[in-house]
């Protein structure tokens, strides 16, 4: 009996296991994985919330399988709420866990078939610019190839443009950097080039060419370029002077602005414009142009205004040399 008693006692009176901490986030065993972390999204512990899309995060960088798997758990669903998330890190992190998602075409698919779209987009109005900036990245992913760019057709239905030229103007700078690669990607879709160009973008890509960090300038450059495919975008490139001056310094630039009325343009805009910044610009594009024979002989009838502007008192010292040097171009004489 004793020996019954110290058998109990030795094996059987442990003391009980401590409580688990509230905050911890096991994580289970195979298939078991997914719907746990999917869950916890929604958890009304701030901590376990983080810890959720973190190990998705990590889970997702290691092979694609993990990210169909949570697909196929409806994380979807569960990382567009996060997008409201009270906290800035989740909803950080929910962007790039959702562009991982939007990269994959089964994730794609599900998107486009439930609508989400909007949603998406949604997520660019976050009061944060970091929060921004991953919102915008995650729907330049939506640009694919292999569906025939049913992506970015969707995300131009819901008048993403808009936003992109919104963000572009108004952003921070990784703001306007990302917002402008968003709007290059819409090229991609024909349709998309008429409502770029009827939201004013050529204006608002002209005015980032001037005094934005490198990457700024670098993605406005490559959005004009893109513009000016077409003619609709090329004559909207010349009646922007700050554009203008930069496409008429090479010859085939030259002949572009001819063929879409670009001297009769900057004649107009030196009479009418007040602007002494735009004047400039006027001034130096024709200066490029008056390099071409055909362009000089239309700028003489610009000569009048020119000396008008040299002759001014209290005009910016700019204005002058600019006109000087203008003249002595389209009078030239060989």
């Amino acid at each position: 009996m004793q020996e019954n008693l110290n058998h109990i006692q030795m094996f059987e009176c442990r003391e009980n296991p401590k409580p688990q901490d509230p905050q911890m986030l096991p994580e289970p065993y195979g298939a078991g994985l997914y719907p746990k972390l999917v869950s916890t999204l929604t958890s009304s512990d701030l901590v376990l919330r983080r810890k959720a899309v973190s190990a998705m995060l990590h889970y997702f960088a290691q092979k694609q399988d993990h990210v169909t798997s949570v697909i196929d758990k409806n994380g979807i669903t569960a990382l567009l709420q996060t997008l409201c998330d009270d906290d800035v890190e989740v909803r950080i992190n929910s962007c790039i866990a959702l562009r991982y998602i939007v990269e994959q075409p089964k994730g794609q698919q599900r998107i486009l078939e439930q609508n989400l779209q909007a949603k998406l987009k949604d997520a660019v109005y976050d009061t944060q610019p970091e929060v921004v900036v991953e919102a915008l990245r995650v729907l330049a992913a939506m640009d694919a190839h292999w569906n025939d760019r049913a992506g970015t057709k969707a995300l131009i239905s819901v008048k993403c443009i808009p936003l992109y030229i919104q963000q572009a103007r108004d952003g921070t700078t990784p703001v306007k950097t990302e917002a402008l690669k968003a709007l290059n990607k819409v090229y991609n879709v024909k349709e998309a080039f008429n409502e770029v160009l009827e939201n004013d973008a050529m204006e608002m890509l002209a005015s980032l060419l001037y005094k934005q960090e490198a990457q700024v300038v670098q993605q406005a450059a490559e959005n004009i370029a893109e513009l000016c495919f077409y003619s609709a975008g090329k004559r909207a490139a010349v009646k922007n002077a700050a554009t203008t001056e930069r496409i008429t310094i090479d010859n085939n630039g030259k002949e572009q602005c001819l063929g879409c009325n670009g001297v009769e343009t900057l004649m107009d805009c030196i009479e009418n414009e007040s602007n002494s910044n735009v004047l400039a610009n006027c001034m130096k594009a024709i200066c490029n142009l008056s390099e071409h024979p055909i362009a000089r002989t239309r700028l003489h009838g610009a000569v009048h205004r020119l000396r008008e502007i040299e002759g001014e008192k209290g005009v910016d010292q700019r204005l002058v040399t600019s006109a000087k040097r203008a003249i002595e171009l389209i009078t030239w004489q060989p």
